[in-house]
């Protein structure tokens, strides 16, 4: 007895210390916010630039060897003339449109740090983030386009995406536009603004381009050759990580207990989105193709994440778990359909960027009690009309002008199905 009672003494005193050392935290100072809040958006800035060359590692292995220079040149291309882009016009179309406005002002973005504690942060840390927001949906089109599109061309468009489209788009929502104050359509996480903006925009592109030579013939598609499907795979992980870090950089602070309270919840919705979708994944594809099929589930990482990204904060676990499901379902089903209509979509990204993003808009008002049906409609619908419209507009001006499509002694000699390795 009196050894137990020694035991409760102690766990008692531990309990108490405990809750004294709660009480005692207490917020942190201006000076300790303004570090922690810049620090916080230049590391989701530098993940969203991971994030661009995650998807460049993982079409270097979907695209035949000959092909992965050219992958790697216009990776490295779009962050740039898209860094450049996004600063003399892009960052201003989108934060200084008028509320329930359509377009913001052209012209450059300026430092601003005359009072820094004002504001809460640097001011050049918070356009680093939004900058790598907007070279992912270049990012996106290079996936779709990927072994015949030419380079400088497609670094025109990357340009015009980054400078012009994008910020258009997330103007709408994200800066206080028409879609954000009138039908109050929510997108915490970019599900339209990033993924269905640059799907929609890869749609355009894939239509105009055409397909891969050798892709098709009579009988339906070829299988398509990769360099190295092992790094498709662990460029899947990057993609995952620095995605959860993006996602961070959106709670736009993570110097008090909210937001990083909200980030947990964030990591393990997202987590949990992606494991539905890639058991999703692997369950139908050894149904339908009798093996589980490695591409197919690489997609489904990234078909996970975009799925739960309209509002990865509301959702129950057991919700993120089914949304990314269908998801991982989406994504094993719908290329067969785009190869019906002969769409060669080289990266996936139409079933795992528009289609899950569409997905993502419409299931948030499941679990987020802001969100309507009619307002995440409209919304997607509107950006996705207008990524296309005009993606489609700058392919078909560049394929009259410029060419866009690499030419027959530029092609890779003995065709698709070469060095074959497929699902």
């Amino acid at each position: 007895m009196r050894k137990s009672a020694w035991i409760i003494a102690i766990a008692a005193t531990l309990i108490a210390g405990g809750t004294a050392l709660a009480q005692d935290i207490s917020a942190a100072s201006d000076e300790t916010r303004y570090l922690l809040d810049t620090a916080l958006f230049v590391f989701a800035g530098l993940a969203a630039v991971l994030f661009v060359f995650g998807l460049g590692l993982r079409d270097v292995g979907l695209a035949r060897t000959q092909h992965a220079p050219a992958v790697c040149l216009r990776t490295i291309g779009l962050i740039g003339v898209g860094a450049f882009a996004f600063w003399l016009v892009g960052y201003n179309l989108i934060h200084m449109v008028e509320t329930g406005g359509f377009l913001g002002a052209f012209e450059p973005w300026r430092p601003n740090d005359v009072d820094p504690m004002a504001v809460g942060r640097a001011s050049g840390s918070v356009w680093f983030f939004q900058m790598g927001l907007a070279a992912i949906p270049a990012a996106i089109v290079s996936s779709a386009v990927s072994e015949r599109v030419k380079t400088w061309p497609f670094i025109l468009f990357a340009a015009a995406m980054a400078g012009l489209i994008y910020p258009i788009a997330a103007a709408w929502v994200w800066g206080g536009g028409y879609f954000a104050e009138v039908w109050r359509t929510v997108d915490f996480g970019g599900a339209a603004v990033i993924h269905m903006s640059g799907g929609a925009a890869a749609l355009a592109g894939a239509l105009v381009i055409g397909p891969r030579p050798g892709r098709y013939h009579e009988h339906g598609p070829r299988p398509a050759a990769s360099t190295a499907l092992p790094l498709s795979a662990f460029a899947a992980g990057f993609i995952l990580t620095a995605w959860i870090v993006v996602l961070a950089g959106k709670l736009g602070s993570l110097s008090s207990i909210e937001p990083a309270i909200s980030l947990g919840v964030i990591s393990a919705n997202v987590v949990l989105a992606v494991a539905g979708a890639v058991l999703a994944a692997l369950f139908l594809t050894q149904i339908v193709y009798h093996r589980a099929g490695l591409v197919t589930v690489i997609n489904a990482v990234i078909a996970g994440l975009v799925a739960v990204s309209a509002d990865p904060l509301h959702p129950a676990l057991w919700q993120a778990a089914m949304v990314g499901a269908v998801g991982g379902v989406i994504v094993t089903v719908a290329p067969p359909f785009l190869d019906r209509f002969r769409i060669d979509d080289a990266g996936f990204v139409i079933p795992a960027h528009l289609l899950c993003g569409v997905w993502a808009m419409m299931i948030a008002p499941w679990y987020n009690p802001d969100a309507s049906l009619p307002g995440q409609l409209i919304g997607a619908g509107a950006i996705a009309i207008f990524a296309f419209s005009l993606s489609a507009l700058f392919w078909v001006a560049l394929k009259y002008s410029l060419g866009v499509r690499l030419r027959s002694e530029e092609d890779v000699s003995g065709g698709v199905g070469d060095a074959r390795i497929s699902d």
